[in-house]
């Protein structure tokens, strides 16, 4: 029998969130008229809260205060030492947005750059390939997000090369992760752009084991819910016929693998397309997730589903961008 998570619960006891919601109302800014339901409390709240939050799965102090404030017996103990602040060795607020400064008309940015990564930024760092375009962070030396389509033209039956290697494209300055420092660090060698997207050329295959791709992440998660995500969605080009445009990334700080920053979180969104071709309607189908990066997980992905809006609260980022808004309002919420 699976437990009652504690948002679980703050939907169904109206003495909980009645409790909570001027709080969370002034965590978030608004005023004392704005009255929240369980439903607005859900929305604000990042996806660790549906089943466990620690601070490692937060980018920002004011964001785990919205979690602490919204049960009121702090659950997931984020206020270790009961002074009512949440988190407190993290920065702040969030970090915001690059403005954007740099323009590219590689297909795996249709639908927009959620961080507008450039050439500018060490920490927003823009990494463009043929294959797939990532955002690299110079501080955490790991990826941000990466983003990629993924249809009938890049699957084939190309052998994994298991090449991983630094990527020698970085710029001066930057440190170059190895696939050494993996090594008896009870991580895998994750990627964020599978090898299994990219089978048609050996080439193609090649470019998804350079370490700018590659993550420290729990061998659990690795190979089992995330695993059968990234096998879903080749299915539906293998059995419908569909095409995928993807954006995957992570945030939140495990401590270190070497040098590299293990993230607390990773998180993908599955826009599924008819075709090569199609459009986005408010009608498309949009699979959002965002998981522990830990090996206390559930096998099925689908458990850690959640909305496009939530993982922006989490992560900071603007996905999908360049939709229409209206069509933005209505995939991005469901």
């Amino acid at each position: 029998m699976s437990r009652l998570s504690p948002f679980s619960l703050l939907l169904s006891s109206p003495s909980i969130w009645r409790f909570s919601w001027l709080a969370i109302a002034a965590v978030l800014g608004l005023s004392s008229c704005d009255r929240l339901s369980a439903s607005d409390i859900y929305a604000s709240l990042p996806p660790c809260a549906d089943i466990v939050c620690d601070c490692s799965d937060f980018t920002n102090q004011a964001q785990a205060q919205t979690v602490l404030v919204a049960f009121e017996d702090d659950v997931y103990n984020l206020d270790g030492d009961r002074n009512g602040t949440a988190c407190e060795s993290l920065p702040a607020v969030a970090v915001g947005l690059d403005a954007p400064t740099y323009f590219s008309n590689s297909e795996h940015l249709t639908f927009g750059n959620p961080s507008n990564a450039g050439k500018d930024n060490p920490d927003n760092w823009l990494i463009e390939r043929s294959q797939y375009v990532l955002s690299y962070s110079k501080s955490r030396n790991v990826l941000n997000w990466a983003s990629w389509r993924v249809d009938n033209r890049w699957l084939g039956r190309t052998d994994r090369q298991d090449d991983f290697r630094p990527d020698g494209g970085l710029p001066k300055g930057f440190y170059q992760a190895t696939p050494g420092e993996y090594r008896r660090s009870g991580y895998d060698r994750g990627h964020m752009v599978p090898s299994g997207d990219r089978t048609n050329t050996s080439q193609d295959n090649s470019a998804t084991f350079l370490m700018t791709n590659i993550l420290p992440q729990a061998s659990e998660n690795n190979r089992g819910p995330w695993k059968e995500l990234e096998q879903y969605g080749r299915d539906l080009i293998y059995q419908d016929g569909k095409a995928l445009y993807v954006i995957g990334g992570l945030y939140g700080d495990q401590g270190k693998v070497g040098r590299v920053t293990v993230p607390g979180r990773v998180w993908k969104v599955i826009v599924v397309l008819d075709d090569i071709n199609a459009g986005i309607s408010r009608d498309t189908a949009v699979i959002a997730v965002d998981m522990p990066n830990s090996d206390r997980i559930e096998a099925d992905w689908q458990t850690y589903r959640t909305t496009v809006d939530r993982i922006e609260i989490a992560t900071g980022y603007d996905l999908l961008s360049e939709v229409p808004a209206d069509i933005q309002a209505a995939i991005e919420s469901r």
